[in-house]
């Protein structure tokens, strides 16, 4: 191509689309880097990442990771030990064996499985306690108590805390969530069933001071006969071996010790011409 002098060819002219690639590029960069790609899961948590609303079945373990903005989000889930009351106005009304309403309160202690976190979120979502917990621990209370009478649930807390931990436990772990422990903080019956179950409380424990009472009074009374015929007995042997020669031998011995004792007090006894004492018992043995 022949060219005029001081002509220069004319630069190929590009589409407008590529010329303005660049500016576009700039600007997605800006908008990713001010939305955050970056992600830090603390420690005692996992994350479950989300693209389009879909959740990833593998979990994010603590530290930092990197999403892709606007497509992308990380839900942070606790794997630490969480409480879980019902109490008050959430308390739990069960009927006992034999008709009557029963108002537990309790706590529950409770952790998510790290490895299932995922499946819980995709299977219940964020707010799990009130689709778990809650229906699984009234549905174990009302169980329980069905099966004890008023009298027990008032005075057997700790065998109901314990089998309500147990069925607890047991529907728990099917849902990838474990068991801590259930606390029982109140049971409540009807005021006149405690009354009459105090009642009959006290009633028994009378009975059973006023038993052994009378078994102490027949084991001090057979003491005390076994006692005497010990004493009648000692007696008995005592009153065959008194002679006169023995009286009189014991007598002479007496006065010997008075005799060298330091004691100037004189005794004077009435003795017969046989040496035997005279003892003059008042009427009436007295």
């Amino acid at each position: 191509m022949d060219l005029e002098p001081g002509k220069f060819p004319n630069p190929p002219k590009f589409p407008k689309a590529l010329a303005i690639l660049p500016a576009v590029l700039v600007a997605l960069l800006l908008v990713v880097f001010i939305s955050n790609p970056f992600v830090v899961v603390p420690s005692g948590f996992v994350g479950v990442k989300l693209t389009l609303g879909k959740a990833d079945k593998e979990e994010l373990p603590p530290g930092l990771h990197i999403i892709v903005p606007i497509l992308q989000k990380v839900e942070k889930m606790s794997v630490r030990t969480h409480s879980y009351d019902l109490t008050g106005g959430n308390s739990i009304n069960a009927l006992s064996k034999d008709g009557l309403t029963i108002n537990v309160e309790l706590t529950t202690l409770y952790k998510i499985m790290p490895d299932k976190a995922a499946e819980i979120f995709i299977e219940y979502g964020l707010f799990y306690e009130d689709r778990i917990i809650k229906p699984v621990i009234r549905s174990a209370v009302r169980d329980v108590i069905a099966t004890l009478d008023s009298a027990q649930v008032y005075q057997e807390r700790a065998v109901i805390q314990e089998k309500i931990a147990q069925q607890v436990n047991s529907e728990l772990e099917k849902r990838f969530i474990m068991l801590d422990e259930i606390l029982i903080r109140d049971i409540r019956l009807p005021t006149k069933v405690v009354e009459a179950i105090e009642q009959k409380r006290r009633a028994l424990e009378e009975a059973q001071r006023m038993k052994f009472l009378v078994e102490k009074e027949k084991l001090e009374a057979e003491r005390k006969k076994i006692e005497a015929k010990g004493i009648a007995e000692a007696n008995r042997i005592i009153a065959g071996s008194l002679t006169k020669e023995y009286l009189t031998w014991k007598f002479l011995e007496n006065i010997k010790a008075y005799a060298e004792s330091p004691n100037n007090t004189i005794i004077l006894m009435p003795y017969d011409s046989k040496m035997t004492p005279i003892i003059q018992l008042p009427k009436g043995g007295k």
